[in-house]
């Protein structure tokens, strides 16, 4: 917990720090994206190399497809509230 706390802190720190810097924001959004894209390779493999969850796949797909619609539903509707009431132009 401290370790995510700290690293969080300092990343606030940094960014600040750097946020003077011309074209920082490009590359830190590129980089953002790649290690996201990463990320979720190792989740994949880590999902596909326990027998446990392959086995039983089938079973719990549809209750995982439920869940992540429904939270992919619920970000959209939120993010468009947020844009609406915080970002737009009036």
């Amino acid at each position: 917990m401290w370790v995510i706390l700290i690293l969080l802190f300092a990343g606030t720190l940094s960014g600040y720090a750097f946020s003077r810097v011309k074209g920082f924001n490009k590359i830190t959004d590129k980089a953002s994206i790649y290690i996201i894209y990463a990320l979720l390779f190792f989740m994949g493999l880590s999902v596909g190399t326990r027998p446990e969850v392959m086995k039983n796949l089938a079973e719990i797909g549809f209750d995982a497809l439920l869940i992540a619609l429904f939270a992919i539903a619920g970000s959209l509707f939120t993010a468009f509230l947020l844009y609406r009431f915080y970002f737009s132009k009036k």
